[in-house]
């Protein structure tokens, strides 16, 4: 049966990591579009003259990215495209999602359950004495005990849930693993609705045991359209005083870098893109260069490719 005591262990990641979305629109109530999965190359990449233009773009994209990951001040991805997408404030949004996670999990731990149990949402209401739950149902299987490490698997069938204030519907998979040293949620194609507006994820929340240290992984769109991947994302900063990262960019056809700051990133001039900053990139073989955001609303590039520098060059972000 579900263990009551684990809800206090899993909480605290659980509604923190129920915000993970990228945003998009599903045009007014349909079902919502796919998360992007990254299916590229995961060798290290080959930073070379030849290929500095595309890679300083493409991780660019990166690095906006990990700010929309950041905008809200507390590391979760996607939550302030929602806010935007939805006009919200980004701490009523965040309350709102926790408080449909604190009522499943109350759902799911007022009642003995078989195993891999299916609550709809009029049993949900009748576990927590609510009318709040509008529709759909969620799934937790029994292997949820706190004394053993949790590796199961949660899935959300359209649930809705209104309070009179903000509904929202909740669809896809979470996948729970524990080790001694780590905590992991996997999201597959897990997404958010409010007004019509459709926010989908697809990645993984990482934290130690703690929960005071915690890594996140996404696959997102570029600019380009193609599908890129970030890991291991640490950033700090604010739209005022600009914004420091490093993390691990994945490109499509060229593979990983490694992205860590030399000067705080800014925006404002140049629409997406930054207007001042700079970013090193790492790469296969010692090679390694970097990007530096100029306020003409252009991008340079310099770099060595294991055996011989190349550059300063300076680029359109329309390649």
């Amino acid at each position: 049966m579900w263990n009551d005591r684990s809800n206090c262990a899993l909480l605290p990641l659980l509604l923190a990591s129920l915000i993970l979305f990228g945003c998009s629109s599903d045009g007014g109530g349909e079902a919502s579009v796919a998360a992007p999965v990254y299916s590229g190359s995961t060798l290290p990449a080959a930073v070379t003259a030849a290929s500095a233009a595309t890679l300083g773009h493409a991780a660019t994209d990166g690095v906006n990215e990990a700010v929309n990951l950041s905008k809200t001040g507390t590391g979760i991805p996607g939550l302030a495209l929602a806010v935007e997408a939805t006009n919200r404030d980004s701490n009523a949004l965040a309350q709102k999602v926790n408080e449909v996670a604190t009522k499943v999990l109350e759902g799911f731990g007022a009642v003995d359950l078989p195993a891999a149990a299916v609550l709809s949402f009029d049993q949900l209401n009748a576990q927590t004495n609510s009318t709040f739950f509008c529709g759909g149902s969620v799934a937790v299987p029994d292997n949820v005990d706190q004394n053993a490490a949790l590796n199961f698997t949660m899935t959300f069938y359209n649930l809705c849930y209104d309070d009179g204030i903000t509904p929202l519907v909740m669809d896809g998979m979470l996948t729970f693993t524990e080790t001694e040293t780590a905590f992991t949620i996997g999201f597959t194609n897990f997404s958010v609705t409010i007004d019509g507006t459709a926010e989908s994820f697809t990645g993984t929340f990482t934290c130690d045991t703690t929960l005071s240290n915690c890594a996140i992984a996404t696959d997102f769109a570029g600019t380009d359209g193609n599908i890129f991947r970030l890991e291991n994302v640490d950033i700090n900063g604010d739209e005022f005083s600009g914004y420091i990262l490093s993390a691990d960019f994945y490109h499509y056809e060229l593979g990983m870098v490694s992205i860590t700051t030399d000067f705080a990133v800014t925006y404002g001039a140049c629409g997406a893109f930054p207007d001042g900053g700079a970013i090193s990139l790492a790469g296969a073989g010692g090679s390694s260069m970097s990007v530096s955001f100029n306020p003409d609303c252009s991008f340079s590039v310099e770099g060595f490719d294991g055996s011989s520098a190349f550059g300063p060059e300076t680029l359109s972000w329309t390649l």
